[in-house]
């Protein structure tokens, strides 16, 4: 079982915190998570600013603390320990920073980093996702719709073969 994550968060500077995170099953399941606190407006890029901050308050709010905890209660709902599959550096040090900081081991969680086989199979994955967000008219840089996008993308891609 694969759970496709993504994370939004202050900058791509040498600091970066998390905002939210997004999470959604192969088979639809989803967390969608706000932190409330570990950052303040001023530590956010002026595009973070823009563009991030005005799609917060859709999710639960809860501390550092809380939401470490809040998705590891969750993967733990799942019958087989699920990998969560991310498609950024950032977003995979994030969340399992995030993890670890929760009391979860590399036992409880696994979490890898989407590789692609060729240049032209990023870009049809890229591809995918904007159509994703033209087909539900919906708007890039929510955690959340994020994951839906990357979900959708990776079924189109890489589910016809499998790599594992």
């Amino acid at each position: 079982m694969k759970v496709f994550f993504d994370t939004e968060f202050t900058s791509l500077g040498s600091d970066p915190r998390l905002l939210s995170v997004g999470l959604v099953s192969e088979d639809g399941q989803e967390l969608y998570l706000e932190l409330t606190d570990d950052w303040m407006d001023a530590m956010c890029s002026p595009w973070v600013r823009q563009h991030v901050l005005p799609m917060l308050g859709k999710g639960e709010q809860l501390t550092r603390r809380e939401a470490g905890k809040r998705i590891g209660d969750w993967l733990a709902t799942f019958s087989v320990q699920p990998t969560l599959l991310g498609d950024t550096d950032w977003d995979t040090n994030l969340i399992t920073q995030l993890l670890e900081e929760s009391g979860l081991t590399r036992t409880d969680f696994r979490v890898e980093l989407l590789a692609f086989q060729s240049r032209e199979q990023a870009k049809a994955f890229e591809v995918a996702k904007q159509q994703y967000f033209q087909l539900q008219k919906a708007t890039p840089h929510h955690a959340l719709t994020d994951a839906h996008a990357f979900r959708s993308a990776w079924s189109e891609i890489f589910a016809q073969n499998p790599t594992d």
